[in-house]
């Protein structure tokens, strides 16, 4: 058996090797990543770069888990059990080791099982199967009211904030649909893990659109008053001019 010694992480090489089927590396961050949505990294600690080196090797996916309990560096984290899959499209290797990364969200999965026998976590997971009955015309009906709001939403955002880039293509498959919907809200972590966490994308964007109504409401009350502050201080601007002269 091997030894592989790597940032004083003493590994037996052939252990690593042997992770069956259904285990997968796990990276706990404080992010909600979901399918299609692409997610930059900085590697910087020993036990990823040992991870990520595996996942190369042995062209494996991994994990990106929303942290439930403690922080992204130092002892293992306890992790969300839904997240999603990720595959790495780019990789950027620096002098001293660390590498930058370019990941794609592939698809949910669920932990029913967690090692910590290795200096990162792995996970026994299944694939996170979406459970819809909905009918076709159902379907379509939600998917069109989603995109509405979404649209208003991003229009929104970018009146609100400068820098925000609206997203032009909009995607009409249900669950494309309802997963760009999730990345782009603003909203905290905890309810983007209530989103990732719901099986049904019939629910989901049932979910989404409820949150699109609320996030629409909260920004049109924003700008209106954002508004009436810049026309009350240019009606007043002329006054307080002529006051400090």
């Amino acid at each position: 058996m091997s030894i592989n010694q790597i940032g004083g992480y003493r590994m037996e090489t052939d252990l690593i090797q042997e992770l069956a089927e259904d285990e997968m590396p796990l990276f706990p961050l404080e992010v909600v990543l979901f399918p299609g949505g692409v997610l930059p990294l900085h590697i910087f600690e020993q036990r990823y770069r040992l991870m990520i080196q595996y996942c190369l090797d042995n062209d494996r996916l991994f994990g990106i888990v929303l942290i439930k309990k403690g922080r992204e560096v130092g002892e293992h984290a306890e992790p969300y059990l839904v997240g999603t899959a990720v595959k790495i499209i780019e990789v950027d290797r620096l002098e001293d080791g660390r590498m930058n990364l370019i990941t794609l969200g592939q698809h949910r999965f669920k932990i029913t099982k967690i090692r910590r026998d290795l200096p990162y976590l792995v996970g026994q997971v299944k694939v996170f199967e979406a459970d819809d009955t909905e009918s076709a015309e159902d379907s379509e009906m939600h998917g069109v009211r989603a995109i509405q709001l979404y649209r208003t939403y991003e229009s929104l955002l970018a009146e609100l904030i400068p820098q925000w880039k609206v997203i032009e293509e909009i995607p009409t498959v249900p669950d494309h649909l309802s997963y760009q919907i999730a990345t782009r809200l603003q909203i905290p972590l905890t309810d983007k893990q209530q989103l990732i966490e719901t099986m049904s994308i019939h629910q989901l964007l049932s979910r989404e659109i409820e949150l699109l109504e609320r996030e629409n409401r909260r920004l049109k009350i924003s700008l209106l008053a954002r508004r009436s502050f810049e026309k009350h201080d240019t009606n007043i601007s002329p006054w307080k001019n002529a006051s400090l002269n």
